[in-house]
């Protein structure tokens, strides 16, 4: 009767995990149908200057990234700086968005991202390589539209919105991002391929990519 029972307090062990993993995937293609591209959008730069229109990146592969200084994921800028010097001669745009809406980890003025990432985290003179945006709102009704296309685009890699106390938006919509620094990466016609999950290692995000290339290279 003990062996019985040990036996199904493993199985439904097993299966608790299963489920849970399974519920949060590290990456989603998008959808197939996408009517539109990151063309039709822009941005204002960090530095406050004339509007970027997306459509200067045509022909590229572009990441899009909402980032925040003061988050557990932001050793994540360092790889995100390796990522575009890796794969940047193989047409690779790495874009950051600044946002506050996930746990107030980006509480600063505009002036005052650099410097926090320059001396505070990831510290140690951290420069971002890569593009940085204004930071704006990636869920909800001020959300910036770039973003309101990217997540209509694609699903979302978590069946799991996350705890009510972090939300702070309305209308709260099944495709919103969970937290900082998921990810969307469009291909070289400005059309969204694929997201992924906040907590993905950068790592894995490469290795996607590249297998993504390499697959488009073929067609």
């Amino acid at each position: 009767m003990t062996v019985q029972l040990r036996a199904s307090c493993l199985f439904l062990l097993f299966l608790a995990g299963f489920v849970q993993t399974n519920s949060s995937l590290e990456k989603m293609d998008c959808y197939k149908d996408v009517k539109g591209t990151i063309y039709d959008y822009d941005a204002f730069p960090l530095n406050g200057k004339e509007h970027i229109q997306f459509k200067q990146y045509a022909g590229k592969h572009v990441l899009f990234v909402n980032v925040a200084t003061y988050c557990g994921l932001t050793a994540q800028y360092p790889e995100l700086n390796a990522l575009q010097e890796e794969l940047k001669p193989f047409g690779l745009v790495v874009l950051g968005f600044p946002c506050n809406q996930f746990g107030k980890q980006e509480p600063g003025e505009n002036s005052e991202i650099l410097p926090g990432l320059k001396y505070v985290r990831p510290g140690g003179g951290y420069v971002p390589n890569f593009q940085l945006f204004e930071k704006g709102d990636v869920n909800g009704e001020t959300e910036q539209k770039v973003f309101t296309f990217l997540k209509q685009s694609c699903p979302h890699p978590s069946e799991i919105m996350g705890s009510i106390k972090h939300i702070s938006w309305e209308p709260i919509m099944v495709h919103d991002i969970r937290w900082n620094f998921e990810k969307f990466l469009v291909g070289p016609d400005g059309v969204p391929v694929m997201r992924w999950f906040h907590r993905t290692p950068v790592s894995t995000v490469k290795s996607d990519i590249l297998a993504y290339m390499k697959q488009f290279k073929t067609k």
